[in-house]
This record gives C-alpha cells, structure tokens and sequence, in this order.
C-alpha cells in the first residue's frame, strides 16, 4: 500500500490523460492505470504486419480555432507546439446514387454554403439558415464553457437570455426535426450535409440536435486536421506531462476495486496484473475514471453501486462501430480518390432517417444491402503513416454488439471475413481496381470494441446524445460528477464521445476535482 500520489486515473484514454496531465500540470502527483499494454485507449495506433493503422481519430477540428476545447487544453499543458496538426482538405466527399456527379463538401462556412447553394440552389435560404444557426450554438456554448464569477453572470444578465436563445429554443430537438424545420422533405441536403452522421450517432432521429451542431460545426469552421504520426502521439504527449511532473503511468495494471473512506470518499484503488497476480493498493483522495459507469459500479463497494448506478439509469450507450483497415498496393488517388475523406451512401438510403438500419444490415450474412461507409485516405496527406507502403485506407461504419456476440470462434471469422469481401467489393464498384490493390486487410467489429474499450455493448461514444428531457450537462461540471465524493468521470460517459468531447470532459474533471479540494482544504 502506497500514499505516493494526489490522484489516480483509471484508464487511459483521452479523457483520463487529459485530466490526469491539467491535475499533475497543477502541481500533484498523478498515478495512470491502463489495463492494456498501451496508453491511449482509442487514440493510439498499432502495427498489423508491415501496416501501421490508426486505431480512431480519423480528423479532428483545427485546435487553433478559439472555439475549439483542445486550444485551452494543449496550450496550458504546454504540448500544443509539440503537435503537427496537417489540414485535411475538403471536409468529405459524397457519393451515391443520389449524388452524381460526386458531391465534395468544403470547410469553411461560406464555402460550405456556396457550395451546398451551388449543387442545391432551390435551398439557398435554408442553407444560410442552417449556417447561421451552427454559428449562434458555438457562440451560445462559449458562453457556458467559459469560466466566469457571479459578478460577471449578474452584469451580462440583461443580455444573456438573446445570447443563449438557441440553447433553450432547440434543446429538445433532434437532428431529424431540425432539418425538416430547414428543408421539408427535400433529403439531399439533409444527405449532403450529414453525410457523416456515424462520427456521431447511428440514428438521426434520435440524435440530440445542439450536440450535432456544435460538433460538425466545429469541423466546418475551422477545417479538419490529422495529427501527424497518429492519434498516439497526443497520447504519448499526454503520459509525458504526468511523468515529468512527478507522476507515474503503468499499462498492464486493472483496477479491480475503488476503496473508500469511512464517510464514503474515494481513498484509493486496488489494481492486478493482467493476470490477476500481484495486487497493490494505491491511495489517493481524487480518482479520475476514465471508464464507463457499469464498469465502475462493479468495482465500487456493494453498498453504494445502487446509489452510483441510479445517476445513470436510462441512458443507453452509443452506437459501436466497425473498422476495416487495408493496405493498397497502389495509391488511392490512382483508383479515383480525389478526397482524404469519403462516404460511400449505398443505393437504398433515400432519406436521412434511413441510416438508422445501417447499424442492423451486419446482424446477417452480406446481402444486397451495404450499410454506409466512410472511406479515408491516410496517403492524401502527410500523416506520417506508411511513408513507404502500403497506402492505408480505413473503413468505418456504425455497427452493434448483437450483430456478432452470440457467434463462436469459427463462425465470428467466417462471418466477418464475408463482410470485408462485400465492403471491398461494394468500394470496388465506385473505384473500379480497388480490390485487386488490396495486399492485406483486417476487420475490428463492434465485439473488438467491446473487448478493447471495456464499454457496454461496444459504445465508441459513451452514452448516446438523445436529446436531453431535463437542463442538459453537455460542457457542464454537473457531468463529470458521481455520487462518490472525489470520484469524478473523465471519459466520454462524462460529456460527449469523440476527441474533442473526452478532452474537454477531461478538464471538466480536473477543474471540478480542483475546486473540491480548494473546498475541503479551507
């Protein structure tokens, strides 16, 4: 048993290191448990033969927009000059059935529009407004996000309820209904714009609509941009700061049980090797927990799970996803790629709300339905990855854990060998050659999620942003707060999934925790 360190942050994803690097960068001694044997959760990237793939962040917003969490965060640990963030181009490319020629969506607002405008003139005025409404919801959540004291809120009071108007106005809406109130029944647009829609959710009518917005509206004003070297190198970064400020990271360790005090505070952890040998106590007065709530309710004392379980009760987990990532022979811009990002809409989708069956179509063999894919082409930009070969291209689409959970060994394989065929093909049919230019290829699915990420059902995005029924938490210090004291979630279960979304929930932990200790040491 050790009194060695201030905190402890259970796992390693984003949203714990960035809690863990603001709370060691704060002058304590921060201990990082990860029960796999590298740091980063999703971020990072792995070797499968001579591929380097990127196991998540595919883009994310430029963090040199003011608006934008990560400018904050990078810039008070003091990595943000140590990071290569390499624009993207255009935010995606669109093709399909409802899209020929093929659609290209730039960044930028006005491009954007003029674009959009462009390719669907009859809508000019509702894609002015629809800009215009993603410009008020950044502007109406810099408001909340941003620190301020009473004096400040009493001063600004006459005007706030003008600025906040579109958070109150459309806090209850979907993206679904936000886009009939836009376009009517008219689906290209809402196609067009939304094309993406699996970064998010895998349910337009069921996806919060100010979550949406704020989130792709980050991306479509400021640009996308791909660290260079891998999401791991953030994370590596990350784990740096802790270390350098006294702290210490150990992978291969699995927290096994949260210890409290007599008053029911957090005291510390117990955490074994992989192989359930060698346990050790760790104490300490703040846990980060960079894991899902389910997760933590077992590892909590029997009589405080059904107060902790019960803050929880209702939300379900987001949408899993699968990933297949190939490794070509061949650029991709030789075969036809023009875009480091595109989405392939299959020939059935005609509205929106149709991608709500893409996450089922993997329940069954490869039939004549595909879902929705997102294609990306590491080799457009200079993502440090593969320089000499082969070109990797990542797939992704949404996907379930009931689609694959009750199969055996035998015939898990054989199924998912049958969908990467049909995925191949499928892109083979837009980029005639592609599939003789596939030299090596491997499938994650929504059970490699599970296993890897240790979430209910799979979820890449912590819980699903439905459109909240009472004031919602999203930026807020109530999120990241449970009902142990000095326990508090820095993880997407915390805020909102996604990179930007686990970092900002991160450093709404350690602020929180930071406070709480200011409280109690006076």
């Amino acid at each position: 048993m050790t009194d060695a360190y201030d905190a402890i942050t259970i796992g390693s994803g984003l949203g714990g290191l960035t809690a863990a690097a603001l709370y060691a960068r704060a002058g304590h001694r921060v201990l990082v448990l990860e029960r796999n044997a590298e740091f980063g959760g999703a971020a990072t990237t792995y070797r499968h033969g001579p591929l380097t793939v990127e196991a998540s962040l595919h883009e994310t917003a430029d963090p040199l927009d003011p608006l934008d969490a990560k400018t904050r965060i990078l810039g008070a640990l003091g990595i943000l000059d140590d990071l290569e963030f390499v624009p993207v181009g255009a935010f995606y490319e669109v093709r399909g059935r409802l899209f020929d020629p093929p659609f290209v969506l730039p960044h930028g607002f006005d491009a954007a529009e003029a674009a959009l405008a462009d390719r669907f003139p009859h809508q000019r005025s509702a894609f002015r407004r629809y800009f215009a409404r993603l410009q008020a919801v950044r502007q109406a959540m810099s408001v909340v996000g941003e620190q301020h004291d009473s004096l400040w809120w009493f001063v600004h009071a006459p005007v706030l309820p003008l600025k906040l108007w579109p958070l109150l106005h459309d806090k209850g809406l979907s993206l679904s209904e936000a886009f009939d109130q836009l376009f009517g029944n008219d689906e290209g647009p809402k196609l067009a714009l939304a094309a993406n829609l699996g970064y998010y959710g895998d349910d337009p009518d069921r996806l919060w609509w100010l979550f949406y917005a704020l989130a792709q509206g980050g991306y479509l004003a400021s640009g996308g941009t791909y660290i260079r070297g891998g999401s791991g190198t953030l994370s590596r970064r990350l784990v740096g700061v802790v270390e350098a400020e006294g702290g210490a990271a150990h992978a291969g360790r699995t927290v096994t049980e949260i210890i409290l005090d007599d008053q029911g505070r957090a005291a510390g952890v117990a955490h074994t090797a992989a192989d359930g040998g060698d346990r050790v106590v760790d104490r300490a007065r703040v846990l980060f927990a960079n894991a899902a709530p389910s997760v933590l309710a077992e590892a909590l004392p029997p009589q405080v799970r059904p107060a902790f379980a019960a803050r929880y009760a209702g939300r379900r987990p987001s949408t899993s996803l699968f990933s297949i990532a190939l490794g070509l022979s061949r650029p991709p811009r030789e075969l036809g790629f023009t875009q480091y990002s595109t989405v392939l809409i299959p020939e059935w989708v005609n509205s929106l709300s149709d991608h709500a069956r893409c996450a089922g179509l993997l329940a069954d063999p490869p039939g004549t339905r595909m879902p929705a894919i997102t294609l990306v082409d590491y080799s457009a930009i200079d993502s440090g990855l593969n320089p000499g070969g082969p070109h990797l291209v990542s797939v992704a689409g949404v996907d379930r854990l009931s689609n694959w959970d009750r199969l055996d060994g035998e015939a898990y394989r054989a199924k998912r060998d049958a969908w990467i065929d049909a995925i191949v093909a499928g892109i083979d049919r837009s980029f005639p050659g592609f599939a003789q230019a596939v030299q090596q290829r491997e499938m994650a699915t929504a059970v490699t999620m599970r296993h890897y990420l240790n979430t209910p059902d799979g979820a890449t995005y912590g819980f699903a942003q439905d459109p909240p029924k009472g004031l919602p938490t999203l930026g807020s210090e109530r999120g990241v707060a449970t009902t142990v004291p000095g326990l508090w979630l820095a993880s997407s279960y915390g805020g909102a999934g996604g990179f930007t979304g686990a970092m900002l929930t991160g450093m709404l932990a350690a602020q929180a925790a930071m406070k709480s200790q200011g409280r109690r040491a006076a």
